[in-house]
C-alpha cells in the first residue's frame, strides 16, 4: 500500500502474512508484520529496532512495492 510521505513507514507499507511475536494488536488489527520504508522512523537500517517488521530504504521499498501484488509469497532469509 502506498502511504502518504509523512506516514510513519512511507513511502510503502507491504503486510505479510506474519505476526508479530511482541504486538498483539497494532492500530485496531492484529500484530501484523510487513516490510516498509523508514520515513518518519528513527533507528538504523540492519538494526533491531522494530517489533517485528522489516525497514526497507526508500529505493528498495519502492522497488519492491512495483514488483509484488497482493497474495506473492515473500520468504524473508538472515
Amino acid at each position: 500500500m502506498k502511504l502518504d510521505h509523512q506516514e510513519a513507514g512511507a513511502p510503502y507499507a507491504l503486510a505479510l502474512s506474519a505476526r508479530s511475536n511482541v504486538l498483539q494488536e497494532f492500530a485496531g488489527g492484529p500484530g501484523q508484520i510487513a516490510l516498509h520504508g523508514t520515513n518518519n522512523i528513527g533507528g538504523v537500517l540492519g538494526t533491531a529496532a522494530s517489533h517485528g517488521c522489516i525497514r526497507l530504504d526508500t529505493q528498495a521499498i519502492t522497488w519492491l512495492a512495483t514488483r509484488i501484488g497482493p497474495g506473492r509469497p515473500v520468504t524473508i532469509t538472515q
